[in-house]
């Protein structure tokens, strides 16, 4: 039970680091979602050129900035980065929810195309990437499920929502644990406001809206990264990621790829090797 709290703790609480890439400066950026100012970061790439640009969106709760250095890495590598909070956690307004975070998810996509903002940021609007490390990448790829606009995806260690809510319901002490634990992580003790009642009935009733594998074929289309970790005990391949890469490939989707790193949830051992990998992606449009 030890163990598996450890691991669910970093699954929940996410990995802050300080790489010590290129030392772009990020602004900081007017984002909102539902009337809710969002703490909003931008990354931009340096020159005349427009760029493409990454919306990367952090763990649950994660913390504040970058996230594995790639916002530094990659705006110096020729590629915009916008890093923002999720409504309801850390200082950005609102309350959390996974509905109010693929909301947030599309308030950054739109944020992206808006004129002022293409020509102040360099944005090639042709080349938008929507992803995200473990709770961001589960938004990324279940936002896309609602919103046709999203075009490309980068799942990093990305969750399906749908496998935990499952388990909630077959495995009371599973639920009790998780339950436990996020008591922690909700405001005033922790940095995420939202009713932990409500949001875990929502979880489970809502879990079918969840399910990657499920709505596969609204995602068939589109140009997707699935990355992964062989040592990865919280978000683990054979339960979340490779059930909708194999349904992907059932549905003959032309534009996934998946790469699966010797690696634990934090990434940390393959930092520079996870960096080349998402720019090259990015890059090879």
């Amino acid at each position: 039970m030890v163990r598996t709290l450890k691991l669910v703790l970093v699954l929940v609480m996410g990995v802050i680091t300080n790489n010590a890439y290129s030392q772009t400066t990020p602004v900081k950026i007017d984002l909102y979602s539902n009337g809710n100012k969002l703490n909003a970061d931008f990354y931009q790439a340096s020159g005349g050129d427009n760029y493409p640009t990454f919306i990367l969106l952090p763990g649950m709760p994660g913390g504040e900035g970058d996230i594995f250095g790639l916002g530094k890495k990659l705006s110096s590598s020729g590629i915009n980065v916008l890093i923002f909070n999720f409504q309801g956690t850390h200082s950005s307004e609102g309350t959390n929810s996974m509905e109010n975070s693929m909301e947030d998810v599309g308030a950054a996509h739109l944020f992206l195309k808006k004129k002022e903002n293409i020509e102040k940021f360099n944005i090639d609007t042709s080349n938008i990437v929507v992803g995200g490390w473990s709770y961001g990448g589960a938004m990324a790829l279940t936002a896309a499920i609602y919103n046709t606009d999203i075009k490309r995806i980068i799942s990093i260690a990305g969750a399906d929502e749908s496998v935990f809510a499952r388990r909630f319901k077959s495995d009371q002490e599973y639920y009790k644990m998780f339950y436990q634990m996020m008591e922690e992580l909700i405001y005033p003790k922790g940095p995420i406001k939202s009713d932990i009642d409500s949001a875990f009935d929502n979880w489970i009733t809502n879990q079918d809206n969840y399910d990657q594998v499920k709505h596969a074929d609204a995602i068939k289309d589109r140009d997707i990264l699935l990355l992964g970790g062989w040592k990865d005990h919280n978000i683990v391949l054979e339960e979340h990621i490779l059930p909708l890469y194999r349904k992907l490939q059932e549905l003959n989707a032309e534009y996934v790829k998946i790469q699966v790193f010797d690696t634990n949830h934090g990434f940390g051992n393959v930092r520079e090797e996870l960096a080349d990998t998402i720019e090259k992606w990015i890059k090879d449009k």
